[in-house]
């Protein structure tokens, strides 16, 4: 009988997901009559969940710019394998305090997200929203 790693990912999201995120993603919907539509891709097909993000600026290299806006930003989401993000996914990330307020959101699209056997990782390259 093999270790449960899941349950390593439900205990690291339990005191690490303090932040959280919206999905965006055009989805197809079959209608009752049987015809079919894209979902709109303004609602968020995910809201609300749990993550911890995690940050990496970078200036710009270009000489002529170097110190100045804009500072490239990667945001890394880490969350339960169970919240279903996938490639091109559109996503607000919002950085929470510990009683809850945001302190600053971030929007952009992931890339491919890893899968771990406890925990689901992806990074998007995003902007601050002010």
């Amino acid at each position: 009988m093999g270790f449960d790693f899941g349950i390593m990912g439900d205990i690291i999201g339990e005191y690490m997901d303090t932040d959280e995120i919206d999905v965006y993603r055009s989805i197809l919907i079959t209608l009752p009559d049987g015809s079919i539509m894209e979902s709109d891709p303004n609602i968020p097909y995910i809201s609300n969940a749990a993550c911890h993000l995690s940050f990496n600026e970078t200036d710009s290299p270009n000489a002529g710019t170097v110190g100045a806006d804009p500072i490239i930003i990667s945001v890394t989401i880490n969350c339960s394998i169970d919240i279903d993000i996938d490639n091109k996914d559109r996503i607000i990330a919002r950085k929470l305090a510990a009683d809850g307020t945001v302190l600053e959101r971030y929007e952009g699209v992931i890339g491919m997200p890893a899968t771990n056997q406890s925990r689901k990782t992806a990074i998007m390259d995003a902007r601050q929203i002010v």
